[in-house]
């Protein structure tokens, strides 16, 4: 699914991987941290869960996967 880069790096906006509308997370990452971050966030619209896999370099967000989170 899709994600919109903000202007902050820990609100991002995603696209629910059930009922498609779009709603905004915090990842709450740090500006120094790399690696891979996996956390669900149900979505505020259908209230499924959404899992959220994200790769972070040095604090910004590379990429963003979002896929079912019934897993």
């Amino acid at each position: 699914m899709s994600f919109l880069k903000d202007k902050d790096t820990n609100h991002q906006i995603i696209t629910c991987y059930f009922c498609f509308e779009t709603f905004e997370i915090d990842l709450g990452i740090d500006e120094t941290f790399s690696g891979k971050n996996t956390e669900i966030f149900d979505c505020e619209i259908c209230c499924n869960p959404n899992k959220v896999d994200a790769d972070i370099y040095d604090g910004e967000v590379s990429s963003l996967i979002v896929s079912d989170g019934n897993e």
